[in-house]
C-alpha cells in the first residue's frame, strides 16, 4: 500500500513539476537572464529525478510479476544494489512492499 501513495504522490510531483518547468522556461526565454536559467536548469534535473523514480516503481512492480520483455540496466543495477545491502536472512517483511510484495522471490 505505501508504494501505490509514493506512486501517487510523485505522479502528482512530476505533473506539477512539469507546469512549473515550462512556466520556467517560458520565462526564460522571454528574459534570458542567469537565475532564469539556473531555475530551468533545477527543475529540469528534478522532474527527470522524479520521473526516473517513477520509471523504477513501476518496473519493479511488473518485473515482480514477470511482466518485463526486456530488463532495464539502471533499474537492474539498482534492484541488484538493493538485494546486496539486505541482510542473508531477510524475507522482506515489512519493508516498503507490504504484504506479498514479490521481491524477486519466487
Amino acid at each position: 500500500m505505501r508504494r501505490k501513495h509514493v506512486f501517487y504522490v510523485l505522479l502528482a510531483a512530476a505533473t506539477f513539476g512539469l507546469s512549473e518547468f515550462l512556466a520556467a522556461w517560458r520565462a526564460w526565454r522571454a528574459a534570458p537572464t542567469l537565475d532564469a536559467a539556473a531555475a530551468v536548469v533545477a527543475l529540469a534535473v528534478g522532474l527527470v529525478a522524479v520521473m526516473l523514480w517513477l520509471g523504477f516503481l513501476l518496473y519493479e512492480v511488473d518485473r515482480a510479476a514477470g511482466r518485463i520483455r526486456r530488463p532495464v540496466g539502471l533499474y537492474e543495477w539498482a534492484l541488484a544494489r538493493r538485494a546486496a545491502d539486505r541482510p542473508a536472512g531477510w524475507t522482506g517483511g515489512g519493508g516498503a512492499a507490504g504484504h506479498g510484495g514479490g521481491r524477486g522471490t519466487a
